[in-house]
């Protein structure tokens, strides 16, 4: 379109930004909560049509050289135009510009209009996750658990079924990043990954959700024996409880395990679906 134009979001976008967001999930959005760390450490695009903005779009640089794109939002009135498709390509270019190890998004499965969008401009799926929340309760006391040594936790994930199965990848709430050894040691140096005893017959990541860290703990990485994860997801719930968080969340590739928070009192979100993550290249 000839009067559409991508360019980086400018601090007087605020307000159009936000008018956007209103509409999108019923208000319930989360773009309100990050807009202001987005304003500031750039990646932040919009979409003008006709000088107005109507969409917007983020990439962010989850470690170096590993680019996410989120945060696609287009105003429902100006839908169908093509915005979506010129914002996505803008995006891709300027993290293309960068040279990066990789470039991926994610989407629920029932977004065919974007999943045909990515699939255009060359990403593939790599990776299937489902989507589990539970409300924190917090029991009287915490479980006795360990904080296992980082080269520890990475032999048990290279054993790890549920590891395989996300292929390297762990939910930050909607981000997906690639865990490496250096990302689990900084994890673990942080004290957010827990094992119920030596030898690790289970292991537990936990991490604040990166758009709404107040309410929200993920569990970044799940899997083990259930009689270990029984207790590790006891753990959780106090560590929410404690850090003042409702909701237990966790992405989940593995069948097994879904089935496993299932019976721990999780619940899918049925309007979601499936989550699909796409890789560039």
């Amino acid at each position: 379109m000839a009067n559409l134009r991508v360019r980086p979001a400018l601090s007087e976008d605020r307000e159009r930004i936000l008018a956007i967001s209103a509409k999108i999930w019923e208000g319930e959005d989360y773009i309100p909560q990050v807009l202001e760390q987005w304003l500031s450490e750039g990646g932040l695009f919009v979409a003008e049509l006709a000088g107005k903005v109507v969409g917007f779009a983020k990439n962010t640089e989850l470690s170096p050289g590993e680019i996410w794109l989120e945060g696609l939002r287009v105003d429902p009135e100006h839908q169908g135009k093509g915005v979506a498709k010129t914002l996505a390509r803008a995006q891709l270019e300027a993290a293309l510009a960068k040279k990066p190890r990789s470039v991926r998004l994610a989407t629920v499965e029932e977004n065919l209009a974007g999943l045909h969008i990515a699939q255009e401009l060359g990403f593939r799926k790599i990776a299937r996750f489902s989507y589990l929340e539970a409300d924190a309760v917090g029991p009287k006391s915490l479980p006795s658990v360990k904080k296992p040594e980082p080269r520890e936790a990475w032999d048990f994930l290279q054993r790890s079924t549920s590891f395989a199965e996300a292929r390297g990848l762990v939910g930050l709430g909607w981000r997906f990043r690639t865990l490496t050894f250096d990302f689990l040691v900084e994890l673990c140096h942080e004290g957010n990954v827990f094992a119920p005893g030596y030898e690790p017959s289970a292991l537990l990541i936990i991490v604040p959700d990166p758009y709404t860290p107040e309410d929200i703990l993920v569990l970044a990485f799940l899997d083990g024996e259930e009689p270990a994860l029984e207790k590790l997801v006891h753990l959780a719930h106090g560590l929410a409880a404690k850090r003042g968080n409702r909701i237990l969340s966790a992405m989940v590739a593995d069948p097994w395990l879904y089935t496993f928070l299932f019976r721990q009192g999780f619940q899918g979100v049925p309007e979601l679906g499936a989550v699909v993550v796409l890789e560039y290249g």
